[in-house]
């Protein structure tokens, strides 16, 4: 199928090897988009990328770039940080000149960091948190809207998480940044609807990727097991018995991005094998 012939889509977080971006990336140009990939790089100068836990080198971003120019589609690989005002405006200038202007927008850049309970939780960190996980999405949204708006037509997809719409003691930092991506992508869906722009969230749970191996880590640590345990009893509590991957990711995306979705507007879809099921 080419349900996305004609399109530019935007990905942000897009240059980890086991990474949903670079997933979502892929399935985007397997239908027909052309893709822009962008994530930080180490040397980012506005952010400490080893607090983050992020920071791609030039060539795995680029490696994201090539994989998608194989599928047949244009593509190019541009570092840009979601927290830094120039960055993203010179990253788009960029992403324009060579691509064109941005008709999907996935906003899955993100991070993971405070881990412990709210109040050791430092400010920097809460800060930290909000910083890459709703600023981000906002910098890059207000980025694309002009193309979007002069088109009448755009869709902007946030990948949020199932600690979007519950809560797990000790993630207090992440839980309120993903809470507020939600508010945002429904604050979205109403202002932004009048200028043909839908606007929707994916909210994973536990997916098999670097990210989610690292908090299994922090998980077994925690509570003085191993990771193997940890990963055993995380997939007891899910109903489908088994984590998620990237592609179950990449497909709910591509389907708010294609036209089977044209009256889905507001949403916010969890993905999450019915680990909590009682919340969305």
């Amino acid at each position: 199928m080419s349900t996305l012939n004609g399109e530019i889509a935007l990905v942000t977080g897009a240059g980890r090897a086991a990474g949903m971006g670079r997933a979502i990336a892929l399935r985007l140009a397997m239908l027909g988009a052309d893709v822009i990939v962008t994530d930080i790089a180490r040397n980012a100068p506005d952010l400490d990328t080893k607090e983050v836990g992020l920071g791609m080198s030039p060539e795995e971003l680029e490696e994201t770039a090539e994989q998608v120019r194989r599928l047949g589609r244009r593509s190019v690989a541009i570092p840009i940080d979601v927290t830094n005002a120039a960055s993203v405006a010179d990253g788009l200038a960029a992403a324009r000149s060579l691509l064109g202007e941005v008709t999907v927008l996935v906003n899955n850049a993100g991070t993971v960091v405070g881990v412990g309970s709210f109040e050791d939780i430092t400010d920097a960190q809460w800060e930290l948190s909000f910083r890459v996980n709703v600023m981000g999405a906002v910098a890059m949204s207000r980025a694309v809207l002009p193309g979007m708006r002069a088109a009448g037509k755009g869709v902007i997809i946030n990948i949020a998480s199932t600690l979007g719409i519950a809560a797990l003691p000790e993630y207090g930092a992440y839980v309120a940044s993903k809470h507020a991506v939600v508010g945002l992508t429904r604050l979205f869906s109403q202002e932004l609807a009048p200028y043909g722009i839908r606007t929707n969230a994916v909210a994973p749970g536990f997916i098999d990727t670097d990210m989610g191996k690292a908090e299994m880590v922090k998980i077994a640590s925690a509570k003085g097991i191993s990771v193997e345990e940890a990963r055993k009893a995380i997939i007891d509590e899910i109903p489908l018995h088994r984590l998620g991957g990237s592609a179950d990711v990449a497909n709910t995306v591509a389907w708010l991005a294609g036209p089977e979705a044209t009256y889905v507007n507001g949403a916010i879809i969890p993905v999450h094998g019915g680990l909590i099921s009682g919340f969305a």
